[in-house]
């Protein structure tokens, strides 16, 4: 009788343990499974100063994703992407002025989204390297630039006009 109670004393230590490690050692966190994601990225290319940029996505790594990307170029002008993969309508924005390029929607998407580009590998890297705590820094595959992710907000309300054009 003791030692079905030891047993089931030990089950529920580990049990405890268990969940306690799972959520506060740092390891990998679900960022594909989230419903939005919010970040900022300094990308910094062969040593350069980085270029700033703000994430803003819904319905992450689903077909229906919504995507918004602000970068802040400094002296070379500011500019957002927004792209709807579901309805495939994109626009960009260079310094506040907003042009409707849905009429090249595909290739919009594959310069942001799909192997090897920048959405893609920042989601790669939160999802193995970022502990659910502060920052995510890691190098891309071609080893020219070096990419800081800060300011992660996994499943934040995201208003759907963050995701439509000032027109």
């Amino acid at each position: 009788m003791y030692a079905l109670v030891a047993v089931v004393i030990v089950v529920i230590v580990a049990a405890v343990v268990g969940a306690y490690v799972l959520m506060n050692n740092g390891g990998t966190v679900n960022v594909k499974g989230a419903t939005s994601l919010q970040y900022n990225a300094d990308v910094s290319y062969q040593g350069a100063t980085p270029v700033v940029f703000t994430w803003n996505a819904k319905n992450v790594d689903a077909t229906n994703m919504v995507l918004r990307i602000d970068l802040m170029g400094g002296e070379s002008g500011n500019y957002t992407y927004i792209m709807d993969n579901g309805a495939q309508t994109a626009w960009a924005s260079s310094n506040g002025t907003w042009t409707n390029v849905s009429g090249d929607f595909t290739n919009q998407w594959n310069t942001w989204v799909g192997t090897g580009k920048q959405w893609t590998l920042n989601l790669n890297a939160l999802e193995t390297n970022w502990s659910g705590k502060g920052e995510c820094t890691y190098t891309t595959p071609s080893g020219n630039s070096v990419v800081k992710i800060y300011n992660i907000v996994i499943n934040p309300t995201l208003a759907d006009s963050l995701f439509q054009p000032n027109t």
